[in-house]
């Protein structure tokens, strides 16, 4: 999946943790804190609401409106009864103590650490899953050895401007860091503002993407993405 969250600050330092931070948590200034997703109600409903939220335009195009809810369901459904290394890959935002971002990575062999599981597929009409089928053709990415991939990133509506979608990002860097990888990747509409953010914060285009006539469009709603990298230092 590609990436919505757009933030105006400017970067900060890799490994810029500081302020109290609780044993739960990754970062806090203050303002903004990072922790860990859990398999709390709570954490499972607030990501796939979010996810959601900011891939709208893209599951309506692949299903409907009507079918938000399903798959608001099926993004907390999926990150039920995992390994704790999964919920090490998702990263929570809080902003003044309400969740307010969120950002989940991937790395190489993570789609055998944690498959999808037809279980965690709400009842859908024929329709819908087939566009689910066709949005996953156009989206997926495999990841290679020594790279890490965002995945999903998003901020809520409520808290954008604020600089959490960077902070999102330098924790990703960081974790990225821990585990040995010297890239870190993601994807992004070329016409999504986003793209700035990710410039900013050091990320560079690889490549852009996109298929003969409306292929690209028919799989995913966006004609173009590009492939955005950054070597980690």
């Amino acid at each position: 999946m590609f990436n919505p969250s757009v933030t105006t600050q400017q970067p900060l330092s890799l490994g810029q943790i500081y302020g109290d931070v609780t044993s739960r948590e990754l970062f806090n200034n203050g303002t903004v804190s990072v922790r860990n997703a859990t398999e709390s109600a709570e954490d499972m409903e607030f990501v796939g609401k979010l996810v959601v939220e900011g891939f709208e335009r893209k599951f309506v195009h692949a299903t409907s409106r009507a079918s938000l809810p399903a798959m608001r369901t099926l993004y907390s459904n999926n990150m039920k009864g995992r390994p704790p290394l999964f919920y090490e890959r998702h990263f929570i935002a809080e902003c003044n103590g309400e969740k307010a971002g969120v950002c989940v990575l991937r790395y190489h062999g993570d789609s055998k650490l944690f498959p999808e599981r037809d279980g965690d597929v709400p009842p859908l009409g024929c329709c819908d899953l087939c566009g689910l089928v066709l949005l996953d053709l156009g989206t997926s990415t495999e990841v290679p050895a020594g790279k890490c991939y965002v995945d999903h990133i998003t901020v809520d509506s409520r808290f954008r401007g604020k600089g959490i979608g960077k902070i999102l990002l330098d924790m990703a860097e960081i974790d990225a860091k821990k585990r040995g990888c010297k890239e870190i990747f993601l994807g992004v509409a070329t016409n999504n503002r986003a793209k700035n953010l990710y410039e900013r914060q050091g990320y560079v285009t690889k490549e852009t993407i996109s298929l003969c006539c409306c292929g690209m469009w028919c799989l995913t709603g966006e004609r173009e993405f590009a492939s955005m990298e950054k070597v980690l230092i």
